[in-house]
Protein backbone atom coordinates (compact mmCIF):
# COMPACT_ATOMS: atom_id res chain seq x y z
CA UNK A 1 0.00 0.00 0.00
CA UNK A 2 2.76 2.22 0.40
CA UNK A 3 4.42 1.79 -2.36
CA UNK A 4 1.30 2.59 -4.10
CA UNK A 5 1.09 6.01 -2.48
CA UNK A 6 4.26 6.62 -3.44
CA UNK A 7 3.88 5.78 -7.07
CA UNK A 8 0.76 7.66 -7.24
CA UNK A 9 2.42 10.76 -5.63
CA UNK A 10 4.98 10.51 -8.26
CA UNK A 11 2.42 10.42 -10.78
CA UNK A 12 0.95 13.57 -9.63
CA UNK A 13 4.32 15.66 -10.07
CA UNK A 14 5.42 14.60 -12.97
CA UNK A 15 2.14 14.94 -15.02
CA UNK A 16 1.85 18.56 -13.24
CA UNK A 17 5.10 19.40 -13.87
CA UNK A 18 5.08 18.37 -17.53
CA UNK A 19 1.34 19.57 -18.45
CA UNK A 20 2.70 22.93 -17.42
CA UNK A 21 6.00 22.98 -19.19
CA UNK A 22 3.96 22.28 -22.31
CA UNK A 23 1.38 25.01 -21.18
CA UNK A 24 4.41 27.43 -21.00
CA UNK A 25 5.60 26.13 -24.32
CA UNK A 26 2.68 26.62 -26.19
CA UNK A 27 2.51 30.44 -25.00
CA UNK A 28 6.14 30.82 -26.41
CA UNK A 29 6.07 33.59 -29.07
CA UNK A 30 2.37 34.01 -29.30
CA UNK A 31 1.42 37.56 -29.07
CA UNK A 32 -3.00 37.00 -29.36
CA UNK A 33 -3.30 33.50 -27.09
CA UNK A 34 -6.98 34.09 -28.04
CA UNK A 35 -6.63 33.99 -31.42
CA UNK A 36 -4.17 31.48 -32.06
CA UNK A 37 -6.96 28.57 -30.03
CA UNK A 38 -9.63 30.63 -32.52
CA UNK A 39 -7.40 29.13 -35.55
CA UNK A 40 -5.15 32.11 -36.85
CA UNK A 41 -7.05 33.74 -38.99
CA UNK A 42 -10.59 34.21 -37.89
CA UNK A 43 -13.57 36.59 -37.22
CA UNK A 44 -14.43 38.82 -34.66
CA UNK A 45 -17.50 36.25 -33.43
CA UNK A 46 -15.16 33.32 -33.84
CA UNK A 47 -12.76 35.54 -30.95
CA UNK A 48 -15.61 36.49 -28.90
CA UNK A 49 -16.82 32.89 -28.58
CA UNK A 50 -13.49 31.75 -27.58
CA UNK A 51 -13.11 34.29 -25.07
CA UNK A 52 -16.79 33.65 -23.65
CA UNK A 53 -15.42 29.95 -23.55
CA UNK A 54 -12.13 30.56 -21.80
CA UNK A 55 -12.19 33.92 -19.87
CA UNK A 56 -9.06 33.46 -18.00
CA UNK A 57 -6.88 33.51 -20.96
CA UNK A 58 -6.12 36.55 -19.98
CA UNK A 59 -4.39 35.59 -16.74
CA UNK A 60 -1.51 34.40 -15.26
CA UNK A 61 0.08 30.92 -16.59
CA UNK A 62 -0.61 29.51 -12.89
CA UNK A 63 -4.08 30.18 -13.29
CA UNK A 64 -4.97 29.69 -16.39
CA UNK A 65 -3.64 25.79 -15.47
CA UNK A 66 -5.57 25.87 -12.38
CA UNK A 67 -8.41 26.39 -14.85
CA UNK A 68 -6.89 23.77 -17.72
CA UNK A 69 -7.20 21.48 -15.20
CA UNK A 70 -10.24 21.21 -13.61
CA UNK A 71 -11.35 21.22 -16.76
CA UNK A 72 -8.97 17.88 -17.71
CA UNK A 73 -10.39 16.30 -14.56
CA UNK A 74 -14.38 17.19 -15.21
CA UNK A 75 -13.49 15.55 -18.73
CA UNK A 76 -13.68 18.83 -20.46
CA UNK A 77 -10.79 18.24 -22.65
CA UNK A 78 -11.40 21.95 -24.47
CA UNK A 79 -12.24 22.41 -28.32
CA UNK A 80 -10.36 22.87 -31.24
CA UNK A 81 -11.54 25.88 -33.08
CA UNK A 82 -9.29 25.49 -35.84
CA UNK A 83 -10.53 21.67 -36.68
CA UNK A 84 -14.39 22.42 -35.54
CA UNK A 85 -14.16 19.70 -33.61
CA UNK A 86 -14.28 18.91 -29.65
CA UNK A 87 -10.97 17.70 -28.31
CA UNK A 88 -12.79 14.52 -27.14
CA UNK A 89 -14.32 13.40 -30.43
CA UNK A 90 -10.77 13.32 -32.07
CA UNK A 91 -9.67 11.32 -29.31
CA UNK A 92 -12.40 9.00 -30.19
CA UNK A 93 -11.52 9.09 -34.05
CA UNK A 94 -8.16 9.11 -34.11
CA UNK A 95 -6.83 7.19 -30.36
CA UNK A 96 -8.20 3.88 -32.00
CA UNK A 97 -5.69 3.90 -35.22
CA UNK A 98 -2.90 4.70 -32.89
CA UNK A 99 -3.38 2.48 -30.50
CA UNK A 100 -3.24 -0.38 -32.72
CA UNK A 101 -0.48 0.73 -34.15
CA UNK A 102 1.19 0.76 -30.87
CA UNK A 103 0.05 -2.44 -29.93
CA UNK A 104 0.93 -4.79 -32.99
CA UNK A 105 4.30 -3.21 -33.07
CA UNK A 106 5.18 -4.47 -29.41
CA UNK A 107 3.53 -7.56 -30.48
CA UNK A 108 4.98 -8.44 -33.48
CA UNK A 109 8.53 -7.20 -31.70
CA UNK A 110 8.54 -9.62 -29.44
CA UNK A 111 7.50 -12.41 -31.57
CA UNK A 112 10.72 -11.72 -33.09
CA UNK A 113 12.93 -10.92 -30.40
CA UNK A 114 12.18 -13.68 -27.69
CA UNK A 115 12.71 -16.68 -29.93
CA UNK A 116 15.78 -15.23 -31.52
CA UNK A 117 17.05 -13.71 -28.58
CA UNK A 118 16.73 -17.03 -26.49
CA UNK A 119 18.09 -18.83 -29.50
CA UNK A 120 20.78 -16.54 -30.55
CA UNK A 121 22.33 -16.84 -26.53
CA UNK A 122 21.73 -20.44 -26.35
CA UNK A 123 24.07 -20.60 -29.62
CA UNK A 124 26.04 -18.19 -28.74
CA UNK A 125 28.84 -17.28 -32.14
CA UNK A 126 26.69 -19.58 -34.11
CA UNK A 127 25.60 -19.15 -38.03
CA UNK A 128 22.44 -17.89 -36.61
CA UNK A 129 23.63 -15.74 -33.78
CA UNK A 130 26.22 -14.29 -36.08
CA UNK A 131 23.46 -13.37 -38.73
CA UNK A 132 21.47 -12.10 -35.69
CA UNK A 133 23.26 -9.76 -34.37
CA UNK A 134 24.59 -8.16 -37.90
CA UNK A 135 20.90 -7.79 -38.73
CA UNK A 136 20.01 -5.99 -35.51
CA UNK A 137 22.81 -3.68 -35.63
CA UNK A 138 21.60 -2.79 -38.87
CA UNK A 139 17.87 -2.47 -38.37
CA UNK A 140 18.40 0.08 -35.10
CA UNK A 141 21.10 1.63 -36.96
CA UNK A 142 17.98 2.39 -39.62
CA UNK A 143 14.80 5.01 -38.58
CA UNK A 144 11.48 4.05 -39.17
CA UNK A 145 11.23 6.02 -42.18
CA UNK A 146 12.98 3.73 -44.48
CA UNK A 147 11.08 0.59 -43.11
CA UNK A 148 8.52 2.68 -44.23
CA UNK A 149 9.39 3.79 -47.71
CA UNK A 150 10.68 -0.06 -48.38
CA UNK A 151 7.29 -1.81 -47.31
CA UNK A 152 5.26 0.64 -49.04
CA UNK A 153 7.13 0.29 -52.08
CA UNK A 154 8.40 -3.70 -51.92
CA UNK A 155 5.36 -5.07 -50.94
CA UNK A 156 2.18 -2.60 -50.81
CA UNK A 157 2.81 -1.47 -54.15
CA UNK A 158 3.89 -5.42 -54.96
CA UNK A 159 1.53 -7.37 -53.57
CA UNK A 160 -2.20 -7.06 -53.89
CA UNK A 161 -2.62 -8.38 -50.46
CA UNK A 162 -1.83 -5.49 -48.31
CA UNK A 163 -3.29 -2.06 -48.89
CA UNK A 164 -1.45 0.75 -49.76
CA UNK A 165 -3.46 3.54 -47.70
CA UNK A 166 -4.96 1.61 -44.76
CA UNK A 167 -8.05 2.05 -43.02
CA UNK A 168 -9.19 1.65 -39.31
CA UNK A 169 -11.30 -1.32 -39.25
CA UNK A 170 -11.77 -2.54 -35.22
CA UNK A 171 -10.48 -6.56 -34.96
CA UNK A 172 -14.19 -7.40 -34.07
CA UNK A 173 -15.43 -6.09 -37.15
CA UNK A 174 -13.24 -8.37 -39.50
CA UNK A 175 -10.10 -9.79 -38.11
CA UNK A 176 -8.59 -10.47 -41.52
CA UNK A 177 -9.09 -6.91 -42.42
CA UNK A 178 -7.88 -5.43 -39.80
CA UNK A 179 -4.38 -7.57 -39.81
CA UNK A 180 -3.89 -6.81 -43.17
CA UNK A 181 -4.29 -3.02 -42.33
CA UNK A 182 -2.34 -2.74 -40.08
CA UNK A 183 0.55 -5.29 -40.26
CA UNK A 184 2.10 -2.93 -43.09
CA UNK A 185 2.21 -0.06 -40.37
CA UNK A 186 2.93 -2.55 -36.91
CA UNK A 187 5.61 -3.99 -38.96
CA UNK A 188 7.79 -0.29 -39.63
CA UNK A 189 8.18 0.17 -36.42
CA UNK A 190 8.61 -3.39 -35.15
CA UNK A 191 11.45 -3.97 -36.84
CA UNK A 192 12.90 -1.39 -35.09
CA UNK A 193 12.02 -2.99 -31.53
CA UNK A 194 12.38 -6.63 -32.39
CA UNK A 195 16.11 -5.84 -33.23
CA UNK A 196 16.85 -3.57 -29.61
CA UNK A 197 14.97 -6.13 -27.93
CA UNK A 198 16.64 -9.33 -29.20
CA UNK A 199 20.03 -7.60 -28.29
CA UNK A 200 18.73 -6.79 -25.06
CA UNK A 201 17.45 -10.40 -24.68
CA UNK A 202 20.78 -11.86 -25.82
CA UNK A 203 22.91 -10.35 -23.55
CA UNK A 204 20.70 -10.92 -20.33
CA UNK A 205 20.73 -14.61 -21.42
CA UNK A 206 24.30 -15.23 -21.62
CA UNK A 207 24.57 -13.92 -18.32
CA UNK A 208 22.23 -16.48 -17.11
CA UNK A 209 23.13 -19.32 -19.01
CA UNK A 210 26.47 -18.91 -16.97
CA UNK A 211 24.92 -18.49 -13.59
CA UNK A 212 25.04 -22.17 -10.62
CA UNK A 213 21.50 -22.17 -10.73
CA UNK A 214 21.54 -23.32 -14.58
CA UNK A 215 24.31 -25.38 -14.22
CA UNK A 216 22.65 -26.92 -11.32
CA UNK A 217 19.80 -27.62 -13.02
CA UNK A 218 21.95 -29.06 -16.20
CA UNK A 219 23.37 -31.23 -13.61
CA UNK A 220 19.75 -32.57 -12.77
CA UNK A 221 19.14 -33.46 -16.35
CA UNK A 222 16.31 -30.83 -17.10
CA UNK A 223 15.63 -30.56 -20.88
CA UNK A 224 17.01 -27.78 -22.53
CA UNK A 225 14.03 -26.53 -23.02
CA UNK A 226 13.01 -26.38 -19.96
CA UNK A 227 15.80 -24.69 -18.90
CA UNK A 228 15.53 -22.10 -21.37
CA UNK A 229 12.13 -21.04 -21.24
CA UNK A 230 11.46 -21.69 -17.52
CA UNK A 231 14.73 -20.14 -15.34
CA UNK A 232 16.52 -18.68 -17.64
CA UNK A 233 14.04 -16.87 -20.06
CA UNK A 234 12.30 -15.37 -16.23
CA UNK A 235 15.99 -14.52 -14.99
CA UNK A 236 16.75 -12.69 -18.07
CA UNK A 237 13.26 -11.12 -18.61
CA UNK A 238 13.57 -7.79 -16.52
CA UNK A 239 15.47 -5.32 -19.09
CA UNK A 240 13.36 -6.60 -21.99
CA UNK A 241 10.30 -5.59 -20.01
CA UNK A 242 11.78 -2.34 -19.01
CA UNK A 243 12.89 -1.75 -22.54
CA UNK A 244 9.00 -2.34 -23.90
CA UNK A 245 7.88 0.37 -21.24
CA UNK A 246 10.79 3.01 -22.23
CA UNK A 247 9.82 2.66 -26.06
CA UNK A 248 6.34 3.68 -25.32
CA UNK A 249 6.50 7.11 -25.52
CA UNK A 250 9.14 6.97 -28.56
CA UNK A 251 6.43 5.15 -30.52
CA UNK A 252 4.18 7.76 -30.58
CA UNK A 253 6.66 9.93 -32.80
CA UNK A 254 7.08 6.46 -35.31
CA UNK A 255 3.51 6.22 -35.22
CA UNK A 256 3.54 9.46 -36.70
CA UNK A 257 5.70 8.20 -39.73
CA UNK A 258 3.60 5.04 -40.14
CA UNK A 259 0.09 6.90 -40.09
CA UNK A 260 1.71 9.49 -42.89
CA UNK A 261 3.14 6.94 -45.07
CA UNK A 262 0.66 4.33 -44.50
CA UNK A 263 -2.56 6.80 -44.47
CA UNK A 264 -4.49 5.45 -40.65
CA UNK A 265 -5.54 9.08 -39.23
CA UNK A 266 -4.20 8.51 -35.63
CA UNK A 267 -2.61 10.80 -32.67
CA UNK A 268 0.95 11.28 -34.27
CA UNK A 269 -0.54 13.15 -37.42
CA UNK A 270 -3.05 14.78 -35.25
CA UNK A 271 -0.15 16.17 -33.00
CA UNK A 272 1.97 17.51 -36.01
CA UNK A 273 -1.12 19.36 -37.42
CA UNK A 274 -1.88 20.75 -33.24
CA UNK A 275 1.63 22.17 -32.91
CA UNK A 276 1.50 23.39 -36.81
CA UNK A 277 -1.89 25.39 -36.10
CA UNK A 278 -0.94 26.31 -32.50
CA UNK A 279 -4.21 24.27 -31.24
CA UNK A 280 -3.25 24.92 -27.43
CA UNK A 281 -5.40 23.03 -26.18
CA UNK A 282 -5.34 19.79 -28.71
CA UNK A 283 -1.86 19.69 -27.86
CA UNK A 284 -1.76 20.18 -24.47
CA UNK A 285 -4.22 17.03 -23.98
CA UNK A 286 -2.42 14.63 -26.31
CA UNK A 287 0.38 15.86 -23.74
CA UNK A 288 -2.20 14.70 -21.02
CA UNK A 289 -3.27 11.67 -22.39
CA UNK A 290 0.35 10.60 -22.97
CA UNK A 291 1.78 10.98 -19.99
CA UNK A 292 -0.94 9.46 -18.35
CA UNK A 293 -0.17 6.09 -20.45
CA UNK A 294 3.10 6.02 -20.12
CA UNK A 295 3.07 6.60 -16.12
CA UNK A 296 0.51 4.05 -15.88
CA UNK A 297 2.51 1.41 -18.20
CA UNK A 298 5.98 1.91 -15.98
CA UNK A 299 3.42 1.33 -12.71
CA UNK A 300 2.21 -1.72 -14.42
CA UNK A 301 5.63 -2.76 -15.37
CA UNK A 302 6.95 -2.07 -11.77
CA UNK A 303 4.45 -4.46 -10.75
CA UNK A 304 5.38 -7.15 -13.22
CA UNK A 305 9.26 -7.01 -11.92
CA UNK A 306 7.13 -8.18 -8.59
CA UNK A 307 5.92 -11.40 -10.39
CA UNK A 308 8.35 -12.27 -12.16
CA UNK A 309 11.51 -12.06 -9.29
CA UNK A 310 10.41 -12.75 -6.01
CA UNK A 311 13.39 -11.14 -4.56
CA UNK A 312 11.83 -7.85 -5.64
CA UNK A 313 8.76 -8.42 -4.20
CA UNK A 314 10.26 -9.64 -0.04
CA UNK A 315 11.72 -6.59 -0.74
CA UNK A 316 9.43 -4.28 -1.43
CA UNK A 317 7.36 -5.61 1.61
CA UNK A 318 10.38 -5.59 3.89
CA UNK A 319 10.31 -1.48 3.05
Amino acid sequence: MRYLLQRIGQFIIVFVVVTFVVMCATRIGSKDVVRDLAGGTVGDEVIAKVEADYPYLDKPLVIQYGYWLKDMVTGNMGYSYAQSQSVIDMFQQRLPSTFFIGFWSIFLGLLIAVPLGIYSAYRRDGPVDRVASYSSFAFISTPPLVFAVFLLYFVALKIDTFPVLSNYIAPWDSPVEHFKNFFLPSLTLGLGLAAVWTRFLRADMILTLQSDFIMLARAKGMSPRRILYRHALRSSILSLITSVALQLSGLVGGAVIAEQFFGLAGIGTRLVFAVQQNDILVIQAITAVLVVVVVFVNLVVDLLYAVVDPRIRHARALG
